[in-house]
């Protein structure tokens, strides 16, 4: 079934002063040939605190990450997306709840990673990602092993990386790939159909295909 159409669905633009608020934008461009002249991704620069942030890569139309944000008020958090529907979706979603402590980056979450600060990272999360397992494809997977070293990179002394997928083949081979990473201690795993807090895991389980989930301790 074409992932592709849980892209398709009408929202309406943020009025412009609402997205300069909570949006910054990381063209991929300038991520390659000048990220020296892009501002970091830290809490500092997005919200003006000295404090540990939670990311979400690849946070899609917000459901989780403003959830997130509302049930934990001190705490800061940044979603990664680069589909600007749902960058505007998570926006209204954000500005509707009255939330000051979520920011949307709108980026390949693969480059811009390089702008996240070394250990300012509380929690990280990859939620649903396209599962690309095909040889001829993998240069659009979301989580090569580059991509985990600059998460592990960014993450706290001890923090979790929590991976959630609809693919039991990637699971096994995103599990394979931290396994032999050494980056990671505790790995827990579960599977179970949870009445799905985002879009993708409420049609996935809609269809009795039930969560895969992987949380990880930086070793």
């Amino acid at each position: 079934m074409p992932r592709l159409k849980l892209k398709r669905f009408k929202v309406k633009r943020p009025a412009p002063d609402v997205l300069a608020h909570y949006v910054r934008v990381y063209p991929s461009k300038d991520l390659h040939h000048r990220p020296g002249d892009l501002p970091p991704i830290s809490p500092a620069a997005l919200f003006g605190l000295e404090r540990a942030m939670v990311i979400d890569l690849g946070c899609g139309r917000g459901e989780f990450i403003t959830a997130q944000a509302q049930e934990r008020p001190g705490e800061l958090f940044v979603g990664f997306e680069w589909h600007d529907k749902s960058i505007w979706d998570a926006v209204n979603r954000a500005h509707a709840a009255r939330l000051d402590n979520v920011r949307f980056i709108r980026a390949d979450f693969r480059r811009a990673l390089v702008k996240v600060p070394d250990r300012s990272v509380s929690e990280a999360f990859m939620l649903f990602p396209p599962p690309i397992t095909k040889p001829n494809r993998l240069k659009n997977d979301p989580l090569p092993e580059p991509t985990l070293r600059e998460i592990h990179r960014t993450l706290l002394d001890g923090a979790v990386f929590t991976l959630v997928t609809d693919s039991p083949e990637y699971f096994q081979a995103k599990r394979a790939l931290i396994e032999r990473s050494g980056l990671f201690a505790d790995l827990e795993t579960s599977r179970a159909f949870e009445g799905g807090l985002t879009r993708f895991q409420r049609f996935w389980e809609g269809f009795d295909i039930a969560s895969q989930r992987l949380a990880c301790r930086k070793a």
